[in-house]
């Protein structure tokens, strides 16, 4: 490995050690595969499959893919989802399983000279007293619903969820014992993910709303770790 590769983690909060993988034995291709299909056969089959469920859970079946779900050496794996790090500094003396000197080794104020605030300018401006969550959250909301420009990006706004989410940050912050780097810091998410109290249209004019109005794993841990949420993105149809 070389001396880059080796310093990589010291450049992330939160990064993964590296395992082994577990040893397999070489995959072998089920004796019941389906049938090479192109062209108009394919189109056909993939027409049919769709309109009727049981030739579609036939075809699964019979691809083998269910195999992967029988591999035992995988139960010991932690599944990991994404966000997983946090950048930080390019100094080496980075301590990534400390939260105190992840903060002090980088994670600092700093001017902005292109326009665009960082989450360490953020997090630095909530300690000194500087700004609060509220007012950031405030400021945004209102500039977004002020430009056209802005507000298109947005489906949808909960401006309720909004400064409650921010008023709980504020609170911690005055307390002194912030959640996490990203405590306060403003995000907003595409409207392909689940988010508790807002619609899900994936662009489109269809309600894909989860019927137990639930968050997305990945939405809810910036969730947890203090983010604030501003609302769901506008996105392709269906993502295309």
């Amino acid at each position: 490995m070389s001396t880059e590769e080796q310093d990589i983690p010291s450049k992330f909060y939160g990064y993964p050690q590296p395992r082994q993988g577990p040893e397999t034995p070489p995959y072998t291709v089920p004796s019941g595969s389906n049938p090479v299909l192109r062209g108009l056969p394919l189109a056909v089959v993939g027409t049919i499959a769709s309109k009727l469920g049981l030739i579609g859970s036939l075809l699964w079946s019979n691809t083998g893919f269910e195999a992967l779900r029988e591999i035992q050496e995988l139960e010991d794996y932690e599944p990991i989802y994404d966000p997983t790090v946090i950048k930080l500094s390019t100094r080496k003396d980075v301590n990534v399983d400390n939260h105190e000197r992840a903060e002090e080794s980088g994670f600092e104020d700093q001017e902005v000279s292109n326009g665009h605030y960082s989450a360490a300018y953020y997090t630095s401006a909530y300690k000194a007293g500087r700004l609060s969550p509220t007012q950031v959250a405030t400021s945004l909301l209102d500039h977004i619903s002020a430009n056209k420009h802005h507000k298109v990006a947005f489906l949808q706004i909960r401006r309720d969820k909004v400064l409650d989410a921010a008023t709980a940050s504020t609170k911690r912050y005055q307390r002194g014992n912030p959640l996490s780097l990203l405590d306060g810091v403003p995000v907003a998410v595409k409207d392909e993910t689940d988010l508790e109290g807002y619609e899900k249209t994936l662009g489109s004019s269809v309600d894909f709303t989860r019927k137990d109005d639930g968050t997305t794993w990945c939405v809810k841990k910036w969730e947890e770790a203090g983010a604030i949420v501003v609302g769901k993105l506008n996105m392709h149809e269906i993502g295309l």
